[in-house]
């Protein structure tokens, strides 16, 4: 190359603050009209994606994640109060023996981070609660918890159940959760988890 002329357009991408200087990204030459080109089309589908103009994008991008945000946040809301119910219904539901609540129950259609959210919930409403959960759907997963103090160890006995369900799992000795390859087996697994427990 004997001018700088020869190295044709520059096309800068990115500039951005660093410590004392810049950092800059570009790219020259055939190059830089074939990566115009390609982030042109790109920066084209998005916009089509969603029904606008391409100088649109950014404040579509910004509307659409503040939307996703707000969804979550109210999904969260719901899960909670879902939880809260639940719980409610539960520990009414439970008789208690010699001063302690014992929950055993198996769901379909509820996540791990759901059965986590009943299981803290549940433990919550009394000093005396215990709470040996599991789900058989969209993932097989187990949730053992107990009430702050209660005498006995959740990550242990969890460990222990879900081995024999060719799991694994493992946690605290008040909350401890863990997955297990099937749903094969889990519902009684928690009723010989429960047996464990009873004086």
């Amino acid at each position: 190359m004997n001018r700088t002329g020869q190295i044709g357009g520059i096309f800068l991408r990115k500039a951005e603050k660093v410590r004392q200087g810049y950092r800059v990204e570009f790219v020259a030459g055939q190059r830089a009209v074939s990566t115009a080109r390609r982030d042109f089309n790109t920066l084209t589908e998005t916009a089509a994606l969603f029904s606008a103009q391409i100088y649109d994008v950014p404040q579509q991008a910004r509307k659409s994640l503040d939307e996703i945000r707000s969804l979550r946040k109210q999904r969260e809301q719901s899960r909670e109060e879902l939880a809260a119910a639940q719980a409610a219904t539960l520990f009414a539901e439970t008789p208690e023996r010699h001063g302690r609540k014992l929950v055993v129950r198996t769901f379909s259609g509820r996540d791990l981070d759901f059965l986590k959210l009943l299981a803290q919930t549940l433990t919550r409403q009394s000093p005396a609660v215990t709470a040996l959960l599991a789900t058989e759907s969209p993932q097989p997963a187990l949730v053992f918890a107990q009430s702050a103090g209660q005498p006995h160890d959740m990550g242990a006995l969890l460990k222990e159940t879900v081995v024999k369900l060719g799991g694994r799992g493992g946690g605290t000795k008040d909350l401890a959760q863990g997955g297990v390859p099937q749903p094969t087996g889990l519902a009684d697994a928690l009723v010989a988890a429960a047996q464990t427990l009873t004086p």
